[in-house]
């Protein structure tokens, strides 16, 4: 199932948030102490899907401070008008809990425990207590410090499998977002989903539509493969539309998610186990490397991975970058006896001046700490300058293998505008599709290449180990048009 959470703050809101998300839900779970002064028959009649009461307190990282009796009598009132399922916690009085669960012929009883930031977390303890409590579902949900902490949820459920317990797992926080999309494959009875105006109950909720239609987190099993991509930041990453999608056209039982990944070492052993493969990118392209069963000739002399696929149990890694990058600045020039400026020194800017002296580039690195331009260039017996002398070396090709640019540090370029003039630009950062960088250069009579080009060579490359399909480029550009669209609109709407 899943649920989204009505928060308000205003009941015209609340109302607003019950009539936008209908379609994507199963549930509603009306958050009573985030709602101001909650008129709730009203707030139970206006749906016809079944209904949850919750009144967090404070004490529970809630917005309710009141008294107790006040804010069980409100609970109280939402099973006499109808309401599915109440929701209380662990912690609550004991006989007050014991009341509920002795009414469930009336109102079924959801037993929670929420764990705030840092507190230590005992899976097996807290499920034994959960579970001795005789209510109808089991429910775990604690902020996430780092991804690789979502498998406290996942064990979570095991246990609750183990007994035939109807539960629910939520990993909170960005690291936590996996856990949200995850659920049914793991064995979760439901997950909690933000209303359609983005305004979740908890850090992380995804909206019920992204849920539903793109991750078609309610239609996984079991055997539903996970892929994903790991680094971080990822806010930014447009692999969950390309890739989903895909999976849907190809009519996969597969899905992409995002690890936004803090601790790789802990990411690699308690969560790369669970996934089929995944796409990396910064800061772990060449992190990576020391945990992969194996790489090929080329990924290996690269020095940078940015795929991973899992094959008879072993991880393989490659680098799709080099390719996919070079393939998008041929298709407007021959690269062949042309001097390339690379700008840059991590894994992107290593795979490009790989391949650009593949085929036939000369190329010079530069870098914003002059010791990596030197250190990459010597590995491939390349030139290099300072990034204060770009001015003064001559060449046809620049290509920016850096993040500057990328959102969102929209207003900044890697180098001087005045080195652009008639030059051919191309730029690795694909959001925004229109950097600052392509600006100056277009200005100056440059002829540009957008990031979006070279993402989309690597995706459909990743994709394509991925599921045995090859995807067709001009269907992958749509899809990343309409995201961008959709993304612009929403940025342009007015806030109310």
């Amino acid at each position: 199932m899943i649920i989204v959470s009505v928060t308000g703050p205003s009941m015209k809101e609340a109302l607003a948030q019950v009539a936008g998300s209908a379609r994507y839900t199963d549930m509603f779970e009306f958050r009573l102490d985030m709602i101001e002064r909650p008129n709730i028959a009203h707030l139970l009649s206006s749906t016809k899907k079944p209904t949850i009461a919750t009144c967090r307190p404070d004490w529970e990282d809630g917005g309710f401070s009141g008294r107790e009796r006040e804010r069980i009598e409100m609970l109280e009132i939402a099973s006499v008008f109808g309401a599915h399922y109440i929701d209380i916690e662990l912690n609550a009085n004991a006989r007050i809990v014991h009341e509920f669960i002795r009414r469930q012929n009336v109102t079924k009883v959801i037993i929670s425990r929420h764990l705030p930031y840092g507190k230590p977390l005992n899976v097996s303890k807290l499920y034994s207590k959960l579970h001795a409590s005789g209510a109808d579902i089991v429910k775990l949900a604690f902020l996430a410090t780092d991804t690789s902490e979502i498998r406290h949820a996942f064990d979570f459920l095991a246990l609750a499998k183990l007994h035939r317990r109807k539960a629910i797992a939520v990993a909170m926080g960005e690291y936590g977002e996996p856990s949200r999309v995850l659920y049914k494959k793991f064995g979760g009875w439901a997950t909690y989903a933000a209303s359609e105006d983005g305004k979740g109950a908890a850090q992380g909720q995804v909206c019920a539509s992204q849920l539903k239609e793109l991750y078609r987190a309610n239609s996984h099993r079991n055997s539903t493969k996970v892929f994903g991509v790991i680094g971080n930041p990822l806010a930014q990453s447009k692999g969950i539309y390309i890739h989903n999608s895909l999976f849907a056209r190809a009519r996969k039982n597969s899905v992409y998610c995002r690890f936004a990944v803090a601790n790789l070492r802990k990411f690699m052993k308690h969560i790369a186990p669970l996934l089929n493969g995944f796409s990396v990118t910064i800061p772990f392209k060449e992190k990576v490397l020391p945990y992969l069963d194996y790489v090929d000739s080329t990924t290996k002399a690269i020095g940078a991975v940015n795929t991973v696929i899992r094959r008879d149990g072993k991880l393989v890694g490659s680098n799709k970058d080099a390719s996919a990058a070079l393939d998008a600045v041929e298709r407007a020039v021959n690269v062949r006896g042309r001097k390339m400026l690379v700008v840059g020194a991590g894994g992107t800017a290593r795979a490009i001046a790989y391949e650009a002296k593949k085929r036939g580039a000369h190329v010079l690195i530069t870098n914003r700490t002059q010791r990596k331009a030197k250190k990459l260039a010597k590995k491939f017996g390349l030139g290099h300058v300072k990034l204060a002398d770009v001015g003064r070396s001559t060449f046809d090709i620049l290509v920016n293998a850096t993040s500057v640019g990328m959102v969102p540090r929209v207003d900044e370029s890697p180098v001087p505008v005045e080195i652009l003039d008639d030059k051919i630009v191309f730029d690795v950062v694909y959001d925004p599709p229109m950097t600052k960088l392509l600006r100056d250069a277009k200005s100056r009579g440059a002829r540009i290449i957008q990031g979006t080009e070279m993402y989309l060579n690597q995706a459909a490359m990743q994709f394509e180990t991925y599921s045995h399909t090859k995807p067709k480029i001009e269907v992958m550009r749509r899809i990343l048009a309409h995201h961008m669209e959709g993304m612009s609109r929403k940025h342009q709407a007015p806030s109310f």
